[in-house]
């Protein structure tokens, strides 16, 4: 399905509730149908190497299911996750909606998850040489609850840990998503003291030592996925992510920027579920991404970069990648340009 007969299916689409929509293109996608160019354009950072510079976001394919569909769209890699150690249903509907007038959408998912077993089985099952595929993990939603207190840190460590080791003959790079605003005390911990050290640190070191025993030519990278604002739910100021990022720079590979906005959802909360904010992605956030974009690269000039959050169009991937970006990843603008949408980034990436 090119963009042209998206545009004609879309008067239907966007009837249909956000949720179902979502299903109905991921059953789209397992058709042996190629819904896009693939666009040649080889990056490589420190041994990662991708056949080009655009992928899908964590959260649309969260259970490694359509792998073989985003190939086929053209996208040089994926993010598959959020995956948990064990199945997760997630937060109770409703929990997704789109703000037309804002081409965003509105989410509060929770982290559903068919869980760890079922995703390898998927990912040894499904792979694509020509898709690098990046696996986004976390802490269960039920150990997050007891963040605070005793015992906490070390189940979310063994977790992560488990995690890393499941997934590590699949995976081209991990992401700790520790900043979604879906899962109650997520973000709390993303900025509490010393988390690098007791979460961040330990996952990396078990991934080196399992790239040792796989005898891998190069370290499988490990990122941090950051939310668009800070702990008081204010845009970075470069004195505020200086003081997230640089205590993660000797435990990190990089960095994944930026996840859903909470101030952004409140704001369309009309349109959306008032008593429900959630997060918000789509086209508004791209400002909020550049800029996130621009303090990373001054302040982790040495770490990879991959910019999320916004990316409607070729120039708004361009404008991601001039303010510091390698790597460029979409979501919700597929939802409002189609499966099109990678290609054309691709391409302008390419051309630029």
């Amino acid at each position: 399905m090119g963009a042209s007969l998206y545009d004609l299916a879309w008067p239907i689409v966007r009837r249909v509730p956000a949720e179902w929509a979502h299903r109905l293109g991921m059953a789209a996608l397992k058709l042996p149908l190629r819904m896009g160019e693939r666009i040649d354009d080889p990056f490589e950072w420190n041994g990662l190497r991708v056949p080009n510079r655009v992928g899908v976001a964590a959260g649309f394919d969260k259970d490694a299911v359509v792998l073989r569909g985003i190939g086929g769209m053209g996208a040089g890699f994926a993010e598959v996750g959020t995956v948990l150690t064990r199945p997760w249903r997630g937060n109770p509907r409703p929990r997704m909606s789109r703000v037309l007038s804002e081409r965003a959408i509105w989410n509060r998912l929770g982290f559903p998850s068919d869980g760890l077993d079922a995703v390898r089985r998927r990912l040894q099952r499904l792979r694509d040489p020509a898709l690098a595929i990046g696996c986004n993990i976390a802490p269960h939603p039920l150990t997050i609850r007891a963040a605070g207190e005793p015992g906490f840190v070390a189940r979310a460590r063994l977790e992560l840990e488990e995690l890393v080791h499941g997934l590590h003959a699949e995976a081209a790079f991990f992401v700790i998503n520790l900043s979604s605003p879906n899962t109650s005390g997520l973000r709390g911990v993303l900025h509490g003291e010393g988390f690098g050290q007791e979460l961040v640190g330990p996952a990396r070191q078990r991934i080196r030592e399992l790239d040792r025993g796989a005898e891998r030519a190069a370290p499988t990278p490990l990122l941090v996925k950051l939310p668009p604002e800070d702990a008081t739910g204010t845009a970075w100021t470069p004195d505020a992510m200086a003081a997230l990022v640089e205590p993660l720079l000797p435990v990190c590979d990089g960095f994944v920027a930026v996840n859903t906005s909470i101030p952004l959802a409140l704001k369309s909360a009309a349109e959306a579920v008032p008593e429900r904010p959630g997060g918000l992605s789509g086209a508004p956030l791209l400002p909020l991404a550049v800029e996130a974009q621009r303090l990373l690269a001054g302040l982790a000039p040495d770490h990879l970069r991959i910019g999320a959050g916004g990316v409607m169009s070729g120039a708004d991937a361009r404008e991601l990648v001039a303010a510091g970006a390698h790597l460029v990843e979409v979501f919700s603008g597929m939802i409002y340009r189609g499966p099109g949408l990678v290609a054309e980034c691709a391409e302008a990436l390419r051309a630029a």
